[in-house]
């Protein structure tokens, strides 16, 4: 299959390590340091669940990696099969001209950027007809440029067609995913397993954020708060339509805290990450549009209000507005 990874950060370097390191063509659309890192000292992925270094994972000598996608479409060929976006939801809107030229006919471009807001701004580039939908679960990050850590198990990618169709494509995708060691699968309704991961990342992160507090403590000492905000997303999940429960958990309130149970003590997210170092975050994409969302569906969000409220003067110096 011919897949283009646009970025190769935390979940990108994942991604497409794992996919180049099975067999698969692989092109990554990334720019400055990143791209002369590639090209220069190969991406390689590392498992650093024990602690720095890490056992290395994947190693990459030779990626394919241009900041221009026409020549990675040359160079794969044709345009790719698949198109992994991979990027912050706020780099999404300078991608749109990339996306036109890589996506072909029969092109599925998959979103994997936390919150509910990517999938439409991807179709606003190339239309619903190519964009599906998907949910990464990974605790990654970058180390340095082309060295990505992950933390904990392999991790995972969930897609689905816009309008929930089985599909030739999803199928594919899922087989190459699986091949590369990264447990994947179309479930039944992927808007819901997009809110499902909003109910504990969202979550983690604001209140993470807020307190300057990895998992371990979230889910201890601060338990009742985080299990509060994650109420607040399941409901206006279910306001909007959603049915966050599954067969294994009829509860989704108590899935998301026996997730947070077995998840690495001191586990953060990229959100919560960039907050504490001042850099702009996703603090509106996550946590801010749920709480738009339940304005609009007439839930109440106190908690997530609150955080979103701590927290709005620090992601405004950081965008230097103030």
């Amino acid at each position: 299959m011919r897949i283009v990874v646009i970025g190769a950060g935390g979940i990108g370097g994942w991604l497409g390590a794992r996919l180049a390191a099975s067999g698969q063509q692989v092109g990554f659309l990334v720019h400055d340091r990143t791209l002369a890192a590639l090209r220069s000292g190969g991406l390689t992925l590392r498992d650093c669940s024990r602690g720095d270094p890490g056992t290395v994972t994947a190693r990459i000598e030779m990626p394919l990696a241009s900041e221009d996608p026409q020549a990675l479409n040359d160079a794969l060929g044709g345009e790719p099969d698949l198109v992994l976006v991979t990027t912050k939801v706020d780099a999404l809107p300078q991608l749109a001209s990339a996306l036109r030229v890589l996506t072909g006919p029969d092109t599925g471009v998959v979103s994997t950027q936390n919150g509910i807001s990517a999938p439409g701004m991807l179709a606003g580039a190339v239309g619903t007809e190519h964009v599906l939908p998907g949910v990464a679960r990974v605790y990654s990050a970058v180390v340095s440029p082309g060295n990505v850590c992950t933390i904990g198990s392999a991790g995972s990618l969930a897609l689905g067609e816009w309008d929930g169709a089985a599909s030739a494509l999803t199928a594919g995708a899922v087989g190459v995913l699986e091949a590369a060691g990264i447990r994947a699968w179309v479930p039944d309704s992927i808007w819901a397993e997009l809110w499902r991961k909003v109910s504990f990342v969202a979550v983690q992160g604001a209140l993470g954020a807020a307190a300057n507090a990895p998992i371990g403590v979230l889910r201890s000492e601060l338990r009742d708060v985080f299990t509060a905000a994650v109420g607040e997303v399941v409901e206006v999940a279910a306001a909007l339509g959603h049915d966050l429960a599954t067969d294994d958990a009829a509860d989704p309130v108590t899935a998301v805290l026996a997730l947070a149970d077995v998840q690495p003590a001191g586990a953060t997210t990229s959100m919560q990450r960039d907050i504490a170092a001042g850099l702009p975050s996703e603090l509106d994409a996550q946590v801010g549009s749920v709480c738009r969302a339940g304005d609009d569906t007439g839930v109440a969000t106190p908690v997530l209000d609150l955080a979103h409220a701590v927290l709005a003067p620090r992601e405004a110096r950081a965008r230097g507005r103030q």
